[in-house]
């Protein structure tokens, strides 16, 4: 039989918040930002989805703890 594991809600919050503001501070601290300067617009378009992806995704899992 396989074995499932329960993790607590509260743990995974606290998971997810810290790979959130990772996030926030490499796409802000680490000058993301300005990329748009230099890549093409297609290229940092996509860059902006993933972002916004997987920000809303991490603040969702943030939510189901509250």
């Amino acid at each position: 039989m396989s074995q499932t594991m329960s993790i607590p809600a509260a743990e995974i919050a606290a998971a997810a918040k810290a790979v959130q503001a990772k996030l926030e501070a490499l796409w802000a601290d680490e000058g993301v930002d300005q990329l748009q300067i230099f890549l093409d617009p297609g290229t940092y378009s996509v860059l902006a989805e993933i972002r916004k992806i997987s920000l809303d995704f991490i603040q969702g899992v943030v939510d189901l703890s509250d």
